[in-house]
């Protein structure tokens, strides 16, 4: 993967905070109409995420990044073309880009999608409500796969071949917190990884969403009515998606990536979308996480390492 994830950078990492009156600022330009209120969102990724009540009525989200480079522009074009093929996202109303005391601040402002996360719904509705969601998710993944990006300003996630210097690092870290048999897990998984891309043909690219998992499923009325969080949007296999909710979905639905691809066939066959690849990417994303700075809980590290000795041992 060729983007640093939520680890990465630290997944406990906190951004500063943007003054109000940039925020209100941005947001009259975009949208013509002044701020009301403004209220924090959980889940904004590596970004500060506010839903914007605005004057009259109504509300957008303002997303606000910290780079060296502007943001947004790429996760705003491939956004529209899921929207094209059918899979349910925002609409970006606006872009900027401005420089605030040395420091350049993008901002995006997007549609306001009411609802709730899939993740917070879990435990809430009947487990077959549950299942037909997931099932219905699957389905529109399935429509994000079919956008073929004929371009470069997508991201590349790529499979990484392992190194063995950070494989020790890795194994280390999980001997310690763990135990050693958990670390020669880690070694296989890096041998599994290791014979995968090296002796397989590439897959085939298409668009994915880059975190595909229960948090990202927007639900209002019983219904999917958004994919969120196109940050890590890209060019990859769609066995990167398969592979995110494999790792990421929580323990409820972990084990139910049969639902996604159950939901995926109404549109196109799983398998054929997958061509194999799932494994090896489920595998390259456990081991990231397993090295983590600062360190993954230690339900995310059971799952990486379920996940790693599961398909390594096959």
């Amino acid at each position: 993967m060729q983007m640093p994830r939520g680890g990465a950078l630290g997944e406990t990492w906190v951004m500063g905070t943007t003054p109000r009156t940039i925020i209100d600022s941005v947001v009259r330009s975009v949208c013509g109409r002044d701020v009301v209120r403004l209220v924090p969102l959980a889940g904004g990724g590596m970004n500060e995420t506010y839903r914007v009540e605005l004057a009259g009525e109504g509300a957008v989200v303002v997303r606000i990044a910290r780079q060296d480079v502007p943001w947004f522009i790429d996760e705003a074009y491939l956004m529209t073309q899921a929207r094209a093929a059918g899979a349910p996202t925002a609409e970006v109303l606006g872009l900027e880009h401005l420089d605030h005391d040395g420091e350049l601040l993008s901002f995006s402002v997007q549609q306001f999608l009411p609802g709730r996360s899939l993740d917070e719904l879990i435990g809430e509705v009947p487990a077959a409500e549950l299942e037909r969601l997931v099932v219905d998710a699957g389905e529109m993944l399935a429509r994000v796969h079919s956008v073929v990006l004929d371009d470069q300003r997508a991201i590349r996630h790529e499979l990484r071949l392992p190194d063995e210097r950070e494989v020790a690092r890795v194994a280390g870290i999980v001997k310690e917190t763990v135990d050693p048999a958990a670390a020669a897990i880690v070694v296989r998984g890096a041998d599994f990884l290791r014979h995968e891309v090296t002796t397989r043909a590439a897959p085939p690219l298409s668009l994915v969403h880059g975190d595909f998992c229960p948090k990202n499923l927007l639900i209002h009325d019983g219904s999917v009515v958004g994919f969120i969080d196109w940050e890590f949007a890209g060019r990859t296999s769609p066995a990167y998606d398969f592979a995110q909710w494999e790792v990421d979905a929580g323990d409820a639905l972990n084990d139910r990536l049969d639902l996604v691809r159950r939901g995926y066939a109404r549109v196109a066959d799983p398998e054929l979308a997958e061509a194999g690849w799932t494994p090896a990417f489920a595998i390259d994303w456990a081991l990231e996480k397993l090295g983590w700075k600062n360190p993954a809980t230690p339900a995310q590290v059971r799952r990486c390492l379920d996940v790693i000795a599961r398909y390594a041992s096959a």
